[in-house]
C-alpha cells in the first residue's frame, strides 16, 4: 500500500470517528451554517466561476483572429509545431491565473495578485517569443483580457459583498 492509500485510509477513519462522535446530524447543520446558509459563500463562490469559466468565452472571443492566423503559419511550416502546443494549453492556464488572481483580489490583495502574472509572465514569455510577433500577440492579448476579467469579477463581487472594490 502507497503512502497516498495510506493518508485516504487515515482520513477515512478519522471521518467515521468524527461523525460517530458527534453524530450525522451535527456535521450536516454545521456544513449548513457555514456554506449553505452563507450568502457571502454562495456570493464568493458565483464570482469565481464567472471569474474563471465565463469570462473564458470573452477572452476565446478577443483572441480568435489571431488564432487563425496562428494555425495557418504552422500548417505552413512557418510556425514550428510546438507553438500549436502553447495555443492548447493557453485556455487552462488563463483558468489557473483567474482563479488565484481572483481569490487575491477578493482578499483584498492586489500585490499578490500582481506576482501571479509576473510569474506567468516569466514562464510563458519565452515559448510566445519562439513564435514570433503573432503569437506574442496572442499572449499579450489573452493575458491582458484574462487579467482585466479577473479583476472586474473581483471588484464585483466585493461590492455585491459590501466591501470597497479595491
Amino acid at each position: 500500500m502507497t503512502s497516498s492509500r495510506y493518508s485516504a485510509a487515515a482520513g477515512i477513519v478519522a471521518a467515521v470517528i468524527i461523525l460517530a462522535f458527534v453524530g450525522w446530524k451535527a456535521v450536516l447543520e454545521y456544513v449548513d451554517s457555514l456554506v449553505v446558509a452563507s450568502d457571502r459563500f454562495l456570493i464568493t463562490l458565483s464570482g469565481l466561476l464567472v471569474a474563471v469559466f465565463g469570462c473564458q468565452l470573452i477572452i476565446a472571443r478577443a483572441v480568435r483572429p489571431l488564432l487563425s492566423e496562428i494555425e495557418a503559419r504552422i500548417t505552413a511550416g512557418e510556425l514550428p509545431d510546438s507553438t500549436r502546443d502553447f495555443i492548447k494549453v493557453g485556455p487552462h492556464v488563463g483558468w489557473i491565473e483567474r482563479f488565484i488572481l481572483f481569490v487575491f483580489l477578493v482578499a483584498g490583495s492586489p500585490p499578490a495578485a500582481a506576482l501571479v502574472v509576473t510569474a506567468k509572465t516569466l514562464a510563458r514569455a519565452p515559448e510566445a517569443k519562439e513564435g514570433g510577433k503573432l503569437v506574442g500577440d496572442y499572449y499579450l492579448i489573452g493575458t491582458l483580457v484574462s487579467v482585466a476579467a479577473a479583476l472586474v469579477a473581483a471588484c464585483l463581487t466585493r461590492l455585491i459583498l459590501g466591501l470597497p472594490p479595491l
